[in-house]
């Protein structure tokens, strides 16, 4: 007997359903930060969520995307993340436009390699990128946008979140000058955080050169405090690109400090960023109430060269859910439910709305009790039905009264504030 297995119509793995409220919050989350991303000037672009495998390089992100293949045997990747596509893009599409290029996007990625632990396979990401300047005014700019959004959000630095500020050209130059061979094995180490590591492969260097190879990751401080940076220039005092990169990182503080952001920044001399491409500054952002970055960037002037532009570049993106659940609770704009058939029933539904109130119309007249169980299964704060002269109106509550109230006061009573002309 032959048994067909039964079709599986569960979300698949690392992917959920958002549902109200949350996704409420995750739209006004998204329409907050698009409004402060057009304040600073970005024009907000949309990228296929396909790419061929080609477009993609680095080992990591390859293998933490989903593949498939079209019809003519190509492979494709599912974007794991948003920087390589509209490196593409521009390459590809603005060729005729002068740089810089300030891009944003509000986009889900997809990576693979987080199934199975917890995490999303799905991320939905808002990000900016700046294209064509190698400035280290842009630098700071991409951190001081990200304190602003945050700041936007109702997060303060440093008690809500800080922003970690590395270097990675720093350690990378030092590291040439005094370890060329151990170089690779410590940035690896590095990369993923992995201190332990960076002692025992220190271990096995002289004395004079192991000092610096420890010391350097260690160097944490708040940006404010020229501490950090005066004892890394003793560490690398005779390696001369590594003392370039750290005026660098000097003058994206300057800029910070000029647009009021400095006070969100914390240095950390041993970030360089998990992501080969990477060649400057790179920041990441977290918050006391998780153990994730809620967001990471920084500077990465070698990735256009692949697709036949030369071009400086930094950025940064923002991990949305992860920043919804450190957010402050928002009140929600409250829903009320209208609950009666016939011609009153919508005129109310429609006099309601020209107040600005949010009301879900249903054409049937369920009793209150019902009423009341229905607005609690959608989350509204109100019931009413249609009456003369008004609507009788009550919480969505169990037993509350229903009171007779006229529809150009029904603003009042559920927002707490001065009702509207109607047909203003």
């Amino acid at each position: 007997m032959n048994r067909k297995t039964p079709r599986k119509f569960a979300t698949t793995p690392g992917t959920r359903d958002v549902l109200p409220p949350e996704s409420t919050r995750l739209l006004d989350v998204q329409a907050k930060i698009r409004e402060r991303f057009r304040l600073f000037g970005y024009g907000e672009v949309i990228t296929p969520a396909l790419e061929y495998s080609e477009v993609v390089e680095e080992p990591r992100l390859r293998d933490a995307s989903f593949k498939l293949f079209d019809p003519d045997n190509q492979m494709l990747l599912l974007r794991p993340e948003m920087t390589t596509p509209i490196s593409r893009l521009v390459a590809q599409r603005l060729r005729n436009f002068p740089p810089p290029y300030k891009l944003s996007y509000v986009l889900p990625v997809y990576r693979r390699t987080s199934v199975g632990r917890g995490q999303s396979a799905e991320l939905y990401q808002a990000g900016v990128e700046v294209v064509g300047s190698a400035s280290p005014q842009e630098d700071a700019g991409t951190v001081a946008l990200l304190v602003d959004v945050l700041n936007s959000l109702g997060l303060e630095a440093t008690g809500d979140f800080a922003v970690v500020l590395g270097q990675s050209a720093f350690y990378r130059a030092y590291l040439r000058h005094v370890a060329p061979e151990a170089a690779p094995a410590l940035l690896a180490a590095l990369a993923s955080k992995d201190l332990v590591r960076v002692e025992e492969i220190s271990a096995g260097l002289p004395d004079e050169t192991a000092a610096g190879v420890r010391g350097i990751p260690r160097l944490v401080g708040p940006a404010a405090d020229g501490g950090v940076l005066e004892e890394a220039a003793k560490l690398a005092g005779d390696a001369p690109e590594a003392m370039m990169a750290l005026e660098n990182l000097r003058e994206i503080l300057r800029y910070l400090e000029a647009q009021g952001a400095l006070g969100a920044v914390i240095l950390d001399l041993g970030l360089i960023g998990r992501h080969n491409y990477y060649t400057g500054a790179v920041f990441e952002a977290y918050s006391p109430k998780l153990g994730f970055t809620v967001a990471n960037g920084g500077r990465y002037d070698n990735l256009l060269a692949r697709f036949g532009r030369d071009l400086p570049a930094t950025g940064f993106a923002i991990y949305l859910e992860r920043l919804l659940s450190v957010l402050p609770e928002d009140d929600l704009s409250p829903l009320l439910v209208l609950a009666g058939t016939g011609v009153e029933g919508t005129k109310a539904a429609g006099a309601l709305r020209a107040q600005d109130v949010p009301t879900l119309h249903l054409s049937e007249d369920l009793e209150p009790g019902a009423a009341v169980e229905y607005a609690a299964s959608v989350d509204a704060d109100w019931v009413c039905y249609p009456s003369s002269g008004g609507v009788k109106l009550a919480p969505a509550e169990r037993g509350a009264q229903f009171e007779l109230v006229r529809i150009e006061e029904v603003a009042e009573r559920v927002f707490g504030r001065e009702p509207q002309e109607v047909g203003r």
